[in-house]
């Protein structure tokens, strides 16, 4: 885990402002022309998972794209730049809202996730497919039994309705502890995407693997700064919540 590869967290891509999580079209599509006119390499977790376990080449300046929740913007909007600028993403849908309205937030709106067609098209594309969990739930909160089950079910559903091995893993809310990452290893996941609580930037695991947020307020200036420097931007997260949560306590 010494060479430092950016890994990119998205959530919507679509036309509709004012929403943290959604990138704006446009905004995407400069970003991808940005990593392809700079000379970086999108690729997928196997092949990090490769690099790490063997010394698999990678490609120059290579970034991983993710993508939480798997709305369907993401393949109506996100997929057909990816493909125009020949980048690889890897798409988290939450196992048992496949194809509807998203079930987990207190105000969904027009939120709804990918069908298992669409995943389809999206893996034919080229991208791959990973878990994050049944319900969208902060594993932490559960017992061992039902962290075992949130994972287990996640993989055995979606590799059953796509046909192919789902060999890692994004925590929801970016939320784990050392029982869920143990779990995590137990149940056949090979790498867990966290997001910073709970990561080492200097030094990353496989079943924390941090990642860089992109939401809609990341002008592209500041893109560039967090792909070039992940590590300092999740460093500075790190020490941000440290700071709030002192603050907090001192009140």
């Amino acid at each position: 885990m010494g060479k430092e590869i950016p890994i990119l967290m998205y959530h919507s891509v679509n036309d509709v402002p004012h929403d943290r999580n959604t990138v704006l079209t446009k905004n995407f599509s400069r970003q991808l022309h940005y990593l392809r006119t700079a000379g970086y390499h999108t690729i997928h977790l196997s092949e990090l998972q490769a690099y790490n376990e063997s010394g698999a080449p990678l490609p120059p300046k290579p970034v991983i794209l993710t993508f939480d929740d798997g709305y369907e913007d993401n393949y109506t909007y996100a997929l057909p730049l990816l493909i125009k600028y020949g980048m690889k993403a890897t798409v988290f849908p939450v196992a048992c809202w496949v194809g509807q309205p998203c079930g987990w937030k207190r105000k969904p709106g027009n939120d709804r996730l990918m069908s298992w067609e669409q995943i389809k098209a999206w893996q034919a594309a080229g991208m791959a497919v990973g878990a994050h969990t049944v319900h969208h739930v902060r594993l932490s909160s559960l017992s061992d039994k039902e962290i075992e089950s949130e994972l287990t079910e996640a993989k055995s559903i979606l590799e059953g309705n796509l046909g192919t091995a789902i060999e890692f893993l994004c925590y929801p809310y970016g939320d784990f502890d050392d029982r869920v990452k143990f779990y995590a290893r137990q149940t056949g996941y090979k790498a867990a995407l966290a997001i910073f609580a709970g990561t080492s930037p200097r030094h990353p695991e496989l079943f924390a693997l941090p990642r860089v947020g992109i939401s809609s307020r990341v002008p592209l200036w500041e893109f560039t700064c967090k792909i070039a420097y992940p590590r300092l931007f999740v460093g500075a997260r790190l020490l941000e919540t440290k700071f709030k949560n002192l603050w907090r306590h001192s009140k």
